[in-house]
């Protein structure tokens, strides 16, 4: 096999991939190996090795997902039974395995169980219920660069990934750089509790295509990439299929798409880090500026855009930014896919309007309520907590600004009260704790310490320190250079806002607080 691998830096993740695939997990001797083929110092392959932890893992290895949603939803009880089960493959738990909406689910190889993926749209723009097509009307027929910049910015398209950026004012940007320019998909959909990027590649994976088609005749790009999460198998095929569909129609003509997958390094859906991880290093956040489209993949201004929002732009060309932009509700602009996981009746991706409230979401779309609410996540794990008095409040981000919190991912989490919020904190703690780079010291000792703090509390074991806890979320949000460590405070400080009773209180570390 070494002497069939490429040798250019760029390939140094996709070919530790396939040795751990059709080898065995990553040793010392083969990381070694790998490095004397590609030339490349070994100290720098153990270092990507060691970043990316799925590279150890066994092919066959049964992964139990133990993110929030699944631990409401008996994960732990899953993962003990898988224990006493095992035929001799590892069982690991992990973070997150993109499948929120059959929780509590885990992966048996690469195999997802139950293995349903509930087609549960109710929208007009994507059409998740509506067979695909290859026939990419819109790209046919571009109109210019100017009228498509203006086209997005009147449809307010902003990043749905979970930073908000505007998709024309990122365009634009770019468009006065010099060539070449590479346009890469971000799909490296790792936030629990959001699915919808899954959704549309599965579903609907020519729809993000046409609109990765449009960004790179619109760029002047030959080359492009999609970053994939390691984890969506599905995707991966139906993607493969598709890109092959899409080659025997003639429309890429002089043009490249590579898949590039990850090795399950959450904060590689920061396009930075993913740049790192493409140039074949650890994923660690870049300082900005520059930005990508100034400097992005190889040092070439880079257009860079989540699956989601590329897979709306079709319809915004093809109709309208304004018709795009009135399909919003409660002043915000167009529509975009909400997850829905946990305490509902219906799980799964819904096509609604921006500025749609919590309990429209869950009641008009995901059957309601399965038990009584005690909290919501309303947009992925760094978007906060927020308790059912929030249930009626629009989803924009002006309005939950003032609640401390963000729209982010759209990934909507329903907890039932029986579900202590200490617990759901702790759990997402734990995740930032995990997922961090370790790049930032705030960061990656902020974030262990809270998740010592909360569970601790959590035990009755101790006490919150507010003071000193209010000081290193401040250190947090100002000296992180990514989202992560910037983000990790808001569910911190919004149980601190609407749990109170649960902690110490400001600047009395020696009051007694309750187990939880």
């Amino acid at each position: 096999m070494l002497e069939e691998l490429p040798t250019e830096r760029t390939r140094l993740l996709d070919n530790l991939g396939r040795v751990r695939r059709e080898v065995g997990p990553i040793t010392p001797e083969l990381s070694d190996a790998v490095a004397d083929r590609m030339n490349i110092r070994r100290g720098e392959v153990h270092e990507v090795v060691s970043f990316y932890s799925f590279l150890q893992v066994p092919t066959d290895a049964v992964r139990v997902c133990i993110g929030p949603v699944c631990d409401c939803l008996g994960a732990r009880n899953l993962l003990a039974r898988e224990h006493e089960r095992a035929d001799g493959a590892p069982v690991i738990p992990v973070e997150c395995l993109g499948h929120c909406d059959i929780a509590p689910v885990l992966m048996r190889g690469d195999r997802v169980e139950p293995g349903v993926t509930r087609r549960t749209n109710q929208g007009s723009v994507l059409g998740l219920h509506e067979p695909d097509s290859t026939e990419y009307a819109a790209f046919r027929d571009l109109p210019a660069s100017e009228e498509i910049v203006a086209e997005l910015k009147a449809s307010g398209l902003a990043g749905y990934g979970g930073a908000g950026f505007p998709t024309g004012v990122k365009w634009e940007a770019l468009a006065g750089e010099p060539t070449p320019r590479y346009v890469i998909v971000n799909a490296d959909e790792g936030e629990p509790g959001t699915i919808k990027d899954r959704y549309v590649m599965e579903l609907r994976p020519h729809l993000m295509l046409e609109g990765m088609l449009i960004a790179m005749r619109f760029a002047e790009a030959r080359e492009g990439f999609i970053y994939l999460r390691e984890e969506y198998a599905t995707a991966r095929a139906r993607l493969l299929r598709a890109l092959a569909e899409l080659r025997e129609t003639g429309l890429l003509e002089d043009r490249t798409i590579e898949l590039v997958i990850g090795a399950g390094a959450y904060i590689c859906g920061e396009e930075t880090a993913m740049l790192e991880s493409m140039e074949g290093r650890r994923g660690m956040p870049r300082l900005k500026p520059p930005f990508p489209s100034q400097v992005g993949y190889l040092g070439r201004p880079t257009l860079i855009n989540n699956v989601e929002t590329l897979a709306h732009i079709p319809a915004i060309l093809a109709r309208g930014g304004e018709w795009y932009a009135g399909l919003g509700a409660n002043g915000a602009t167009g529509v975009r896919l909400w997850s829905l996981s946990g305490a509902v009746r219906e799980p799964g991706c819904y096509e609604a309007p921006n500025g749609s409230t919590l309990r429209e979401l869950i009641d008009g779309y995901a059957g309601g309520a399965s038990e009584e609410i005690g909290a919501i996540v309303p947009g992925g794990a760094a978007s906060g907590i927020l308790p059912p008095d929030a249930l009626d409040v629009p989803l924009t981000r002006d309005t939950l600004r003032e609640w401390e919190a963000g729209v982010g991912s759209a990934g909507v989490q329903v907890f039932p009260k029986r579900y202590s919020p200490l617990r759901l904190l702790a759990e997402t703690m734990r995740f930032f704790a995990e997922e961090s780079c370790q790049k930032c010291t705030p960061c990656r000792i902020g974030n262990r310490g809270m998740h010592h703090l909360v569970e601790e509390l959590g035990h009755g074991r101790a006490v919150m320190p507010r003071r000193q806890a209010e000081e290193w979320l401040d250190a947090m949000v100002q000296t992180s250079i990514c989202g992560l460590g910037q983000g990790a405070p808001f569910p911190m400080r919004n149980a601190f806002r609407y749990w109170p009773e649960l902690f110490a209180p400001l600047g009395d570390p020696e009051a007694a607080a309750p187990s939880g």
